[in-house]
């Protein structure tokens, strides 16, 4: 994979900043320290002290538009990877359709609070570390290889290896018709925080059609059946033992959920409703029936 670039910055006794090739990316277990990176490559690094209002940040987009010769290559590794399953591993029969980009195409409600019905296949970390070849895994050999020497760092919680991955893999660019400006950030390498802004536009044809009532609850469930997809797809990406979503609408979050593992391996997917799951989980939402959402706090 050839020579990797790293320099680790003393910005304070304990915290330190670590700048690679794969990124900006803050040591994990001293409070106050976040690493981030969001869809169009910017890396963002903080530090802060706690109780004290100080702060440092650096932000840079390292990574900008990938060369055109190694788009064949990206989309070969990660169409293994990223291959979606429903709770049956296999694609549901009413899976979310991708959104043209036109505006005029718009998505049916079914759709829309369906979208948790598919999610990426969970990657074997362990497995991957203790294999010595790509015999028994359904990767071609270079996405083997990828993984395989990614898998090490990635069981240790580098939460540096953890940026360069979601950055190669995309996790979530099936999803961009739905959402956008999907940002990943953690200062715990057993969780990750992703924020995204919603597309509220997918709904503009059922606005018209529908009652206030009956859109506001449409709104809630896509907002809910999106937190839940971007829950599985983060489960199946990272050994974490929590997701927390934390949606935008209009410059405001309207809904942060944090979802623990443990109670979320035992949901069906295929028999619940998006609303009253999501909610189940740690979370702060105002909503309501006849005005729809309200600004919150994060969790």
């Amino acid at each position: 994979m050839g020579l990797r670039f790293r320099k680790t910055i003393t910005l304070l006794p304990g915290v330190r900043l670590n700048i690679s090739k794969s990124g900006l990316g803050l040591s994990a277990g001293v409070p106050g320290l976040r690493g981030s990176i969001n869809t169009s490559g910017r890396v963002t690094g903080t530090a802060s002290i706690p109780g004290t209002g100080v702060s440092y940040q650096k932000s840079k987009t390292l990574f900008g538009k990938k060369k055109k010769t190694d788009k064949a290559a990206k989309t070969k590794s990660t169409k293994a990877i990223g291959e979606k399953s429903s709770a049956k591993s296999t694609k549901s029969a009413d899976a979310p359709k991708k959104l043209s980009s036109s505006a005029s195409v718009q998505i049916d409600e079914n759709t829309l609070k369906s979208i948790h019905n598919t999610s990426d296949e969970k990657i074997d970390w362990k497995k991957l570390a203790q294999a010595e070849s790509a015999e028994g895994f359904a990767y071609d050999e270079e996405t083997w290889e990828y993984l395989h020497n990614a898998a090490p760092a990635i069981l240790k919680g580098d939460i540096d290896t953890y940026l360069q991955l979601i950055f190669d893999v995309n996790p979530l660019d099936d999803l961009l018709d739905y959402g956008s400006n999907f940002e990943f950030g953690t200062d715990n390498p057993t969780k990750i925080e992703v924020e995204f802004v919603i597309n509220d536009a997918a709904l503009s044809d059922a606005a018209q059609r529908l009652n206030q009532n009956d859109y506001n609850a449409l709104l809630q469930d896509f907002v809910c059946s999106m937190s839940l997809r971007i829950a599985r797809d983060m489960f199946a990406l990272l050994p974490v033992q929590d997701v927390i979503v934390h949606t935008v609408l209009d410059g405001d979050t309207i809904f942060s959920v944090d979802f623990n593992i443990d109670n979320f391996s035992k949901i069906n997917f295929g028999y619940i409703d998006a609303s009253n799951t999501a909610t189940k989980f740690r979370n702060n939402m105002s909503f309501d029936p006849k005005k729809g959402f309200a600004p919150v706090n994060r969790v």
